[in-house]
């Protein structure tokens, strides 16, 4: 990528839908014509879609499958609420990246990547992270808040993205108990979430986000093919990934708001009614015992309310759930 294909993006993005002329952008970097061409030519053959005409100039229509600095920096600063934000093209892992910016750092920050290489899951599972197909992100926020409010930031996070993904696919998307969302009897969305603390109180809160957005169906590995789906195999076109990351940090904006001003009681009913856990047989995985049973309710904190097979009645802060 040429060290001015970010700039000559942002100018084509800054004034959509209007042309702008080969001069002007030229003029704007101080770079030649030619050096313009080249740069809108290799643009397009990553993806962008631009109208060239003659006398005109260049109209962006579409961006590529890639997420560009400047353009992520404008939503993120229009939004409000994340303080620096950090783009790669490729990295081994967003979530790793996110606690070495904390280093030095005291504010809520936002980590994007094309790709990850080593992205993980709960349970330090590998997440299938592949270039320009989903949103592959973690975020760092600073709660002010104590160590019991912890078990229930998940609960608000998945109802974020619940509504996210809801707002793009056709058919129903739900959440399963605690880091996982659904459409059907597939997962198209996983979130872990990790604490950085101290003597003293909470530093940080990350929580890496992987959304597969773009992804057909033959596109996943053979070993999660039967269990992965993607938001557009549930779609009636290809996702947008920047009017749905406009969307996602704006709900996410929304939730965490109500994660530190009202209890999860308050949107128990709702979390309830989108979960995808009830009125079936699940097997519960919780620090190596695993067990049958099923779900029978969530409490305000947040716990899982499980009946074994024994009847046996079991309180899980975090498990994993088989469906």
């Amino acid at each position: 990528m040429s060290k001015y294909s970010q700039d000559v993006v942002q100018i084509l993005y800054d004034n959509q839908p209007e042309f702008v002329s080969g001069q002007t952008i030229a003029e704007q970097l101080n770079i030649s014509r030619t050096s313009v061409k080249k740069i809108i030519d290799q643009l397009k053959v990553e993806g962008c879609e631009i109208n060239s005409v003659n006398h005109k100039g260049h109209q962006l229509k579409q961006l590529a499958d890639i997420w560009y600095q400047g353009i992520v920096e404008k939503i993120v600063d229009a939004q409000g609420f994340f303080k620096e934000t950090f783009v790669f093209p490729t990295i081994d892992s967003t979530q790793l990246a996110a606690k070495q910016k904390l280093v030095g750092n005291q504010d809520s920050l936002l980590i994007l990547s094309n790709e990850q290489t080593k992205g993980r899951g709960r349970f330090n599972r590998p997440w299938d992270s592949a270039k320009g197909k989903g949103l592959w992100m973690s975020a760092v926020f600073r709660p002010n808040v104590p160590f019991s409010m912890i078990t229930t930031f998940n609960l608000f996070m998945a109802l974020a993205i619940r509504e996210t993904i809801q707002e793009f696919s056709k058919d129903e998307v739900a959440v399963k108990w605690p880091n996982d969302i659904y459409i059907g009897d597939k997962k198209v969305c996983g979130f872990l979430t990790e604490m950085s603390a101290n003597s003293d109180g909470i530093e940080a809160v990350i929580c890496g986000i992987g959304i597969n957005m773009n992804q057909e169906a033959s596109e996943f590995p053979n070993e999660i093919a039967h269990r992965a789906t993607s938001i557009f195999n549930h779609s009636d076109e290809k996702i947008n990934r920047y009017e749905f990351l406009k969307l996602l940090l704006e709900n996410i904006k929304n939730r965490y708001m109500q994660f530190l001003t009202v209890p999860f009681e308050s949107i128990r009913e709702e979390y309830i009614e989108h979960s995808n856990i009830w009125n079936r047989k699940l097997k519960f995985t919780e620090n190596d015992k695993q067990f049958p049973g099923k779900a029978v309710d969530i409490d305000k904190d947040g716990f899982l309310h499980v009946e074994d097979e024994q009847g046996e009645k079991h309180r899980l802060m975090s498990a994993d759930i088989d469906l």
